[in-house]
């Protein structure tokens, strides 16, 4: 294994200085600076990579002075949203969660910085160098491999850490897990539409992975085929979750395929260019295909007919990480270091 490459666990235990990055790059101090900074006119690029190499190898993250750090560990939490899209502040999922982190850490004068960003981009932005915050509260996206990756990462910045949706490793200390039922989710839809004798079900997803839908879609499959090993179940995968993705796909499965019994949309915003398309072909819902969501904010409510889903308490989520957060801050430790939501069915009238 090099060493640009070596695991977490073996990094240099004392934190690195300016100095020591420096050192390694073979740079003047000033030089390092300049890159942490993000003063790019004033170094080659050359040098610049040699540089962030040898901060993520040296694991070396600036500190703010004792006096800011001091005030910034008291009154700072920050937000993680780790996803491909640039538009990730307009998922309803990430926006309701976002503020029942924010109200809570508010009515207690904390303030929140929420940053976005792609998975590649994490270990070299500014988080992994620079401690400003108390503590932080993640959303991870990618492939279990990925999300686990990124969790340890953020685990190794050495402050409190939630994250949402994701079971949290045992062996992983300071780090608490927020999340949903999702799997009982799942396990809902496939009684409901067992309960109805549909014969063969298709499940629409978005490509992106995310531990929220991966469960929902385990929770049904694996209750399908314990109740009834004979119902057809096939995946159709969207680019993304976006309506003319999702519409694109759908169109083309369409093309191939004869319409099946049901269709289970990972989430409401899939769900609803599902109907739309189909509403636009002239098919009748749900006499000639069974449409369910998950999520259940309140832009459902407009679509006709009316869409069944499973309601999350996404904003509570939000709420129990900044309690959580909170606790962790005054007693040193999380007091509980797993927490599950309940879901709840809601019966419309696409199915």
């Amino acid at each position: 294994m090099s060493e640009d490459n070596r695991p977490f666990a073996s990094l240099p235990a004392k934190r690195a200085t300016i100095k020591d990055v420096a050192r390694a790059a073979k740079v003047s101090p000033m030089t390092v600076s300049n890159v942490l900074n993000n003063k790019n006119g004033l170094v080659s690029s050359k040098t610049k990579m040699r540089v962030e190499r040898e901060v993520s190898r040296l694991n070396y993250r600036r500190q703010s002075s004792a006096q800011n750090l001091r005030g910034a560990t008291q009154d700072s939490i920050g937000m993680i949203v780790i996803d491909p899209s640039p538009y990730f502040l307009a998922d309803l999922f990430t926006t309701q969660i976002a503020a029942g982190l924010a109200n809570v850490l508010n009515s207690f004068d904390y303030s929140m910085t929420v940053q976005g960003m792609k998975l590649s981009e994490l270990g070299s932005s500014m988080i992994m160098r620079n401690i400003q915050v108390g503590g932080f509260c993640a959303m991870i996206s990618g492939t279990a491999e990925e999300r686990h990756e990124a969790l340890c990462k953020l685990q190794s910045l050495g402050q409190p850490l939630i994250v949402f949706q994701e079971e949290v490793p045992s062996e992983l200390d300071d780090v608490c897990s927020v999340r949903q039922a999702d799997w009982s989710g799942g396990q809902m839809i496939a009684d409901h539409l067992l309960a109805r004798g549909v014969e063969n079900i298709v499940v629409l997803r978005p490509l992106q992975g995310w531990s929220a839908i991966e469960n929902r879609i385990q929770g049904l499959t694996e209750s399908v085929k314990l109740l009834n090993p004979n119902i057809k179940l096939n995946t159709v995968q969207a680019q993304s979750e976006s309506f003319r993705d999702v519409q694109a796909t759908f169109s083309g499965f369409l093309a191939n395929n004869p319409l099946p019994d049901a269709i289970f949309c990972c989430n409401d915003q899939i769900a609803m260019a599902a109907v739309l398309l189909l509403n636009e072909r002239g098919y009748s819902i749900p006499d000639d295909v069974r449409i369910i969501g998950f999520n259940g904010f309140e832009a459902h409510r407009y679509l006709r007919p009316q869409l069944t889903t499973v309601f999350s308490p996404a904003y509570e989520l939000g709420q129990q990480a900044g309690e959580s957060m909170l606790a962790r801050l005054s007693a040193g430790a999380f007091p509980v270091r797993d927490i599950v939501l309940p879901v709840h069915f809601g019966a419309g009238s696409t199915t």
